[in-house]
């Protein structure tokens, strides 16, 4: 045994570690960024750098965000004070707003808030973010480069796998193909579409046809909102995974909110899952489509699309910006709300097993990221939890947490968990 054996970079003491076999309790002892062994006890005695005590939390690799907005994020503030209507409700005009919007974002601004979305999410364990840039005539490729920059400047803290989104469509937005070519070429990881917010079906079509094309002139997955409401004219799934088994690009595609398969008659909708599950479509939704806005997003037809075989994950999606007032980019939130939003109740703990998926393997596949595990040798990226049980974990949003990159405690956030006691034993009277 050599001196650098009784010594650690990092030791995790008295963690919960979910395994295929059941939970175990274990310490992890991290070196040179790198797992170096975990086991029960395998830190005992060893001088380390830092120790956390984990106090039999769970410990796990990083939550994935698999659906937000990095270059909108926290963009509610500039409302005010570009003097725009604050108090919407009709789609085209909250989509003129945020046109508005985004024309007066620089590049500065995108970066600022992005960056301060990224720091927040690392704060909640998050590890890898999949994000949507808008790329369009309206804001050019400031969104994405502001984006860019913000992913260069916190790369030690959080992976952010960015998507070129064309918002205002690319038939019915003449350039933003251009653009969308431009920001793939400079780096961003998929692409993206909204072929509903074209205005014919033929366009639709094109509009698919184009993302696919792009896809395979530069070698990258597809990650796209389609079929945004619970609007039964909205039917593009289907020509989606006809059109991803077509090109072979079966495992490369996500599909974001899905709301209107909720509107088919069953018979379609199995239809058209089972084209899904052919096509190995990953589906994103977020629970919070389920109220605050009209016409209503639904969260699609989770349960039927598990059942089949289909990856489904649960994302944040928009963060206090023209959208949504609110967020904390906490995916054990987002889990909770899915929990009930699909619902998962039925499966008793099962369903709570379910949920914890959706934020994090589940969530890796709609990202197009490969979902790393707790091995020795690999490199040291988890998160480590004051709750000790998944049903916990859900149940106490305040409680800590502390994300390890690299070996490296980078990130995380203080409160209070809550438990209740068990009650002591009544008296027996006789």
């Amino acid at each position: 045994m050599t001196a650098s054996d009784l010594t650690a970079d990092l030791v995790v003491d008295n963690a919960t570690h979910l395994t295929e076999a059941g939970p175990r309790t274990v310490d992890v002892v991290v070196r040179d960024g790198r797992i170096a062994a975990i086991g029960p006890q395998a830190g005992a005695g060893l001088d380390a750098r830092e120790r956390i005590a984990a106090n039999g939390g769970l410990i796990a690799p990083p939550f994935v965000e698999p659906h937000s907005h990095p270059d909108k994020a926290l963009s509610r503030r500039l409302i005010r004070r570009l003097g725009l209507p604050a108090t919407l409700t009709e789609r085209p005009q909250l989509m003129q707003r945020q046109r508005d919007l985004k024309a007066a974002f620089t590049q500065d601004d995108v970066a600022e808030r992005a960056g301060a979305f990224l720091r927040l999410a690392a704060a909640q364990g998050v590890g890898t973010v999949a994000g949507q840039a808008d790329i369009d005539t309206v804001t050019g490729l400031t969104s994405f480069e502001g984006v860019m920059r913000a992913r260069a400047e916190h790369a030690g803290l959080v992976d952010l796998r960015v998507t070129a989104f064309p918002q205002e469509g690319l038939v019915q937005d003449p350039g933003a193909y251009d653009l969308v070519a431009a920001a793939l070429a400079a780096g961003a990881h998929r692409v993206g579409g909204w072929p509903n917010n074209e205005k014919s079906w033929d366009d639709q079509l094109t509009h698919l046809d184009q993302v696919f094309e792009l896809a395979e002139r530069f070698g990258v997955g597809i990650d796209i909102n389609i079929d945004y409401f619970t609007d039964p004219s909205e039917r593009l799934l289907e020509p989606l995974a006809e059109r991803t088994i077509a090109h072979s690009m079966q495992g490369m595609v996500n599909a974001n909110h899905v709301g209107a398969l909720e509107t088919y008659p069953d018979d379609a909708a199995r239809r058209v899952i089972d084209k899904v599950a052919e096509a190995q479509i990953a589906v994103t939704v977020c629970p919070t489509n389920l109220g605050g806005s009209y016409p209503y997003r639904g969260v699609s037809r989770p349960n039927e699309l598990l059942a089949a075989g289909v990856t489904v994950a649960a994302g944040a999606g928009n963060l206090q910006d023209n959208w949504e007032p609110f967020g904390n980019l906490d995916p054990l939130d987002t889990a909770r709300l899915a929990w009930h939003a699909f619902p998962l109740g039925d499966e008793d703990d099962k369903g709570i097993d379910t949920a914890w998926r959706l934020v994090t393997d589940n969530a890796s596949k709609a990202a197009g990221v490969p979902y790393g595990e707790l091995r020795v040798g690999e490199r040291a990226d988890f998160v480590v939890l004051a709750a000790t049980t998944l049903t916990d974990a859900l149940r106490n949003e305040p409680g800590p947490r502390r994300l390890v990159r690299d070996g490296r405690v980078v990130a995380g956030r203080a409160g209070e968990i809550w438990t209740q006691p068990e009650p002591a034993p009544r008296p027996v009277v006789r």
